[in-house]
């Protein structure tokens, strides 16, 4: 039995075109994210509505021990600010500034600020 595979011109230029077209697409692909990172991720944290308080913070093992966060609305989120149970938490969507009611005082967390910090956006 003969293991050698060879193309012949017939089937190698459908396959150079098909490469080429896959080729293109990824780096089209990249490119787009890469130009418009910033712009994403404005666009994700200003559609952000949340008015919940924290009614829970425990280790989720099933995410590599990462601390989360629970709220009052059911949701679970990876923890990104110093929450503590109890905070109640109102951002409006379209606006940048998270406010976070605790005891006595109000702390307001701009996230497009904390996104710079972490590297996120430029």
């Amino acid at each position: 039995m003969d293991n050698n595979f060879k193309l012949d011109k017939s089937s190698k230029i459908p396959l150079i075109i098909f490469l080429l077209i896959f080729g293109s697409v990824v780096f089209l692909t990249i490119f787009y994210l890469n130009h418009n990172s910033a712009d994403l991720t404005k666009e994700q944290l200003l559609k952000i509505n949340r008015h919940t308080k924290v009614t829970d913070i425990y280790v989720n093992k099933n995410e590599h021990n990462f601390l989360y966060v629970k709220f009052s609305n059911g949701t679970e989120k990876i923890m990104e600010t110093p929450y503590q149970i109890g905070d109640s938490i109102s951002k409006n969507k379209g606006d940048s500034i998270e406010y976070i009611f605790r005891k006595d005082s109000v702390i307001q967390n701009n996230l497009f600020e904390v996104a710079r910090r972490e590297n996120i956006l430029k």
